[in-house]
């Protein structure tokens, strides 16, 4: 009878204790869950903030190149204007010395204005040709076409972004030597700029144009058959006569 008391002590005991550490067990991975649960939560809210972070950083991002491609757009419309007013260099102007005009009535001005340009126009670009036209070496008028091929509107775009010292270092990286010994003028300078630097190489490159170009207010006027270096072209806004311009010059007999 003993025996079966204490056994059942003994068994009532192990089920206390049982239950003692399925209670404590249940506890702990109550714990264990809530703490996983906050860890997920971390997670997802770093999650949640990193996104926002990489949106916001892509907002600036998108922002920044629209900037970017606006200030692009500004430079390129302004070097265009810059390249078309610099398509020829006026360093000198020649007018013929018989334009000579008064004022009064508008028909007889334009009368004596026509009078004014009646020259004889094959005889002054035949004149021209033999005292001023020159067949010379095109080699360095062909190598500062090739140096100027490299300088689109984009490249000189991303050169300007950097400092004067950092351009200066990157035109050199990109020119050969023969290169820069032709342009060692425009490079040795204290303050490097490149859109000054591209305006002064398409200068050199108009002063070293081995071609003449004879603008005409006829479209049935036609030098080309005269030397191979002319280039005769029409100009609608050209009332009378004609203009050569060679090198730089302009001579002009024109209205």
């Amino acid at each position: 009878m003993n025996e079966i008391i204490l056994a059942i002590i003994v068994i009532a005991s192990l089920i206390i204790i049982l239950i003692f550490l399925f209670a404590l067990t249940i506890k702990r991975v109550n714990i264990l869950v809530k703490q996983i649960f906050v860890d997920k939560l971390q997670t997802y809210d770093f999650l949640i903030e990193d996104r926002e972070k990489r949106i916001e950083e892509l907002k600036t991002n998108i922002e920044l190149k629209e900037k970017k491609e606006k200030e692009l757009d500004a430079l390129i419309t302004k070097l265009e204007e810059e390249i078309k007013e610099k398509e020829i260099k006026t360093e000198e102007v020649i007018i013929p010395t018989n334009a000579d005009f008064e004022d009064g009535n508008i028909l007889e001005e334009y009368k004596k204005i026509k009078e004014g340009f009646d020259f004889d126009n094959e005889k002054i670009i035949l004149d021209f040709i033999e005292k001023e036209l020159k067949e010379d070496t095109t080699e360095i008028y062909d190598t500062l076409i090739k140096i100027r091929k490299n300088f689109s509107h984009k490249v000189i775009y991303k050169i300007s972004n950097y400092n004067k010292e950092e351009q200066k270092i990157i035109i050199n990286e990109l020119l050969e030597e023969k290169e820069k010994e032709i342009l060692k003028d425009l490079l040795n300078v204290n303050k490097f700029n490149i859109v000054k630097f591209i305006n002064k190489l398409d200068d050199l490159i108009t002063s070293n144009n081995p071609k003449a170009y004879i603008y005409v207010s006829n479209k049935k006027d036609n030098y080309d058959k005269y030397h191979k270096l002319i280039k005769t072209i029409y100009d609608e806004k050209m009332v009378e006569g004609f203009r050569i311009e060679y090198k730089g010059k302009i001579y002009d007999y024109s209205l």
